[in-house]
């Protein structure tokens, strides 16, 4: 006998967009009334967990499967609609993990402990020589198994509107990604 119970998994983003000073220019969250209202509607939001993802924490639970964690948090300038099938970002300007990349288990719902996976990267030129330039359209984001190998594997990929950074003058980027199971 088959029991079916809901369930599923829930992805936002956060950022905080910083001055050199450390003046905050800009917040962002991506769970919004419009992305819920949207959901209730049956309609798709913008932010999309990815078939790899989906595979991989399936994957988590069966301990033969030996799958490594996501890690990594991608940005980039891509604007093209978030997908199931994506595998990477629509152009890629930095991925940060590993030691700059904090992880950890926090609590969202608050009838369940350590429901949330979160991870927390800060994005400047100090911590990739490679993010230069005197503005910088910022779009989107993706959480990824690996740092930047020939075949990724991406967790999720969300969209946003265009965040303008100035890498140059010491802008920093404060990215919060979050994969939530919950019920129902």
């Amino acid at each position: 006998m088959k029991i079916k119970e809901p369930s599923g998994f829930v992805d936002e983003i956060s950022w905080v967009h910083r001055d050199k000073n450390g003046k905050v220019l800009k917040r962002y969250k991506s769970n919004t009334r419009l992305n819920r209202l949207l959901k209730r509607l049956h309609l798709k939001p913008r932010n999309c967990l990815t078939y790899d993802g989906m595979r991989i924490v399936a994957g988590l639970m069966t301990a033969d499967i030996g799958n490594t964690a996501f890690d990594y948090i991608g940005i980039g300038t891509g604007v093209g609609v978030a997908d199931p099938t994506d595998r990477a970002l629509g152009t890629q300007k930095s991925r940060l993990g590993g030691a700059l990349c904090t992880g950890t288990i926090v609590k969202t719902d608050p009838a369940c402990t350590f429901d949330t996976a979160q991870w927390v990267v800060v994005f400047s030129k100090a911590n990739d020589a490679g993010l230069t330039g005197a503005i910088q359209a910022i779009t989107e984001v993706g959480v990824f198994k690996d740092a930047a190998g020939i075949i990724d594997t991406m967790l999720f990929r969300q969209t946003f509107a265009a965040e303008n950074m100035d890498w140059d003058l010491g802008d920093t980027l404060t990215m919060t990604c979050k994969c939530q199971v919950k019920q129902g």
